[in-house]
């Protein structure tokens, strides 16, 4: 194949890739607030032992 088609085929499949990681992090970031790791009541962090060296 000639190099510049080969190029091309890679600029595409790259794009390709790029744009379903977009999509699938905004998704996942504007979900509902049930399914959203960005939830401002869902607390992850354990406040008690947080920055404690025990």
């Amino acid at each position: 194949m000639p190099t510049f088609l080969i190029t091309f085929v890679s600029v595409l499949a790259g794009g390709a890739a790029a744009a379903a990681t977009l999509v699938g992090v905004v998704n996942a970031q504007t979900g509902p607030p049930g399914d959203s790791p960005a939830t401002v009541g869902n607390v992850s962090i354990d406040e008690t032992s947080y920055g404690s060296t025990q």
